[in-house]
């Protein structure tokens, strides 16, 4: 369990170390994590146990390393779905449509996506 912002950054930097990416936080550590070093960001979305309120967070990203990550979760709500799907970039709405998890609905709105990667993609989900 990580107890504080300070012992997830030891963390996540020791590259010999990826047990970051398994431990539990509290909300409220996730949260001061991410409001004292947003460099950590990327950790925190490759973090299996982040909280759904975390994960929200973490799915309005700019950084397109950061939603793409999160696109890859099992666990995302449906806003989050419904947000991704509509992700102005294609790689993004590809990996919702790849997404193990994705609704039903959400695939048939990205089987009529412009791209044709993310809508062969959805349409194939669709199918199986």
């Amino acid at each position: 369990m990580i107890h504080t912002s300070e012992e997830f950054k030891i963390l996540c930097e020791n590259d010999e170390d990826t047990t970051y990416a398994n431990q539990a936080a509290s909300s409220e550590v996730w949260t001061d994590i991410l409001n004292k070093y947003p460099q950590l960001a990327r950790c925190v979305a490759a973090n299996k146990t982040i909280p759904d309120d975390i994960i929200d967070r973490l799915s309005k990203s700019e950084d397109i390393d950061i939603r793409w990550k999160i696109a890859t979760k099992r666990k995302l709500n449906k806003a989050t779905f419904q947000r991704l799907a509509a992700d102005a970039d294609p790689t993004i709405r590809h990996r919702i449509a790849c997404n193990p998890k994705t609704p039903s609905d959400i695939l048939l709105f990205l089987s009529k996506d412009p791209d044709s990667m993310v809508a062969l993609a959805a349409t194939r989900k669709l199918h199986t």
